[in-house]
């Protein structure tokens, strides 16, 4: 499954493009927003293989919407070398576009299914979108890599060692502390409580009142100091 977020100011243009990307064969979910503010909340909420974004954006932004939605996503560790397309009807952008955020493609307006899709063909068979994975050493010092998106949550355990839950079953890890594997997994996954890391996708509801999140059978707090950061992500969700 791939990832990808459309920002464009114009409602119309990103019903379009979602429609033609999530009509290919590939297993593609897109994601839509008009305003830079709101794709910064969704970057911090989702981990994404491809960035389609219109080079200007509303106009309060003016012309470098775009440009500075794309130099936001570059300071993203994780992001750096994630493909960005721009779309554009100002071939002299282009340039600025290359050199300031090293975007992978760009489309001229107006573009076609046809020009998205051979774009879309070149991207999602390039290295830059492969599969993340996650990995760490087991107790015998063998290395163990599982994907990222199989994690449901993670937790300490006894003796400093860290507890991975996923889809297949528990791992144990002393390779890192829980602010190290909250950087790794920045995004996609959300620190709740102190002793939880936790996949975003995972979680089936949200006791609001009680700060609880519900995870299969499973039930886990919400801190109160990242109560408030928890739920700007949760309402994009």
């Amino acid at each position: 499954m791939y990832n990808i977020l459309i920002v464009d100011d114009e409602a119309e243009q990103c019903e379009a493009l979602k429609i033609i990307l999530e009509r290919r064969k590939e297993n593609i979910v897109a994601d839509i927003c008009t305003t830079l503010e709101k794709a910064k909340i969704f970057c911090a909420g989702k981990k994404y293989d491809v960035f389609l974004l219109d080079m200007k954006l509303d106009e309060k932004d003016g012309d470098e919407g775009g440009l500075q939605l794309g130099n936001y996503i570059r300071s993203i560790i994780p992001y750096k070398y994630t493909p960005i397309i721009y779309i554009t009807s100002v071939p002299e952008k282009i340039q600025a576009a290359l050199s300031d955020t090293g975007c992978f493609r760009y489309i001229l307006k107006p573009y076609t299914a046809e020009n998205i899709n051979k774009c879309l063909d070149d991207v999602l068979h390039s290295p830059l979108v492969a599969p993340e994975t996650f990995s760490f050493q087991n107790f015998w010092g063998g290395e163990i890599r599982i994907p990222e998106r199989s994690i449901i949550y993670i937790c300490p355990g006894i003796n400093r060692r860290l507890q991975i839950y996923t889809k297949d079953g528990c791992y144990e890890t002393i390779s890192y502390t829980m602010e190290q594997v909250e950087n790794i997994l920045r995004y996609g996954f959300f620190r709740c409580h102190r002793k939880y890391i936790v996949n975003l996708k995972c979680i089936s509801e949200y006791d609001r009142s009680n700060r609880l999140l519900y995870i299969g059978n499973e039930i886990i707090p919400v801190g109160r100091k990242y109560k408030e950061a928890f739920e700007n992500i949760w309402r994009v969700l």
